[in-house]
């Protein structure tokens, strides 16, 4: 015989629907503020950083995309291929700095889906710290958008589009309606 578990609930993610903003404007839901974030909160007025800031990332460093590889060719499994054993060494340099931009565009728009998902927790989410742990989270993802929009930018111009596959995998997250998706799937 089996024995059934069930989860464990924590009222801190209570939430309602993104259209009820009624329910947030119970006077009883302020006092039921959760501590479970406040150790998380506290930390992140400490490890505050700004993308913009050169003494953190100077994205005017120059770098000479057309004689030096991005990244490691080792994470280019495709130079591998025979057919590639043919390409000169500045195609194989462009080759490699192409995938960098594609991978490098993919975690922008996974960094600007992680804060659509917190910023949209953020309006569904009763427990006033839950909240404002999902607004620190949001704050956090934009300067990861910002860091990631710079970096591509002054590497390539401007990003590739989101694949397909990606961008329905973000739309769906973002615009699930149960917490439980949005949680798992900020992971």
């Amino acid at each position: 015989m089996t024995e059934t578990r069930q989860i464990t609930k924590d009222n801190a993610y209570d939430a309602v629907s993104p259209d009820d903003f009624q329910a947030m404007m119970d006077t009883e839901r302020y006092n039921r503020r959760s501590s479970a974030f406040d150790k998380i909160i506290s930390a992140t007025h400490d490890h505050f950083w700004d993308p913009l800031d050169k003494r953190y990332i100077d994205f005017t460093d120059p770098f000479d995309s057309e004689n030096e590889m991005l990244i490691d060719p080792e994470l280019v499994p495709e130079l591998r291929l025979a057919c590639f054993e043919k390409l000169s060494e500045k195609e194989k340099i462009r080759f490699v700095n192409e995938t960098a931009r594609w991978m490098m565009s993919a975690i922008l728009h996974g960094e600007q889906g992680a804060l659509n998902l917190s910023a949209s927790l953020c309006h569904i989410l009763l427990d006033p710290g839950a909240q404002e742990y999902a607004a620190n989270q949001a704050r956090e993802e934009a300067r990861h958008v910002t860091a990631f929009a710079k970096y591509v930018q002054s590497r390539f111009g401007k990003p590739l589009p989101c694949g397909e596959t990606l961008g329905n995998l973000l739309s769906e997250m973002v615009n699930a309606k149960e917490v439980y998706k949005k949680i798992v799937g900020m992971q």
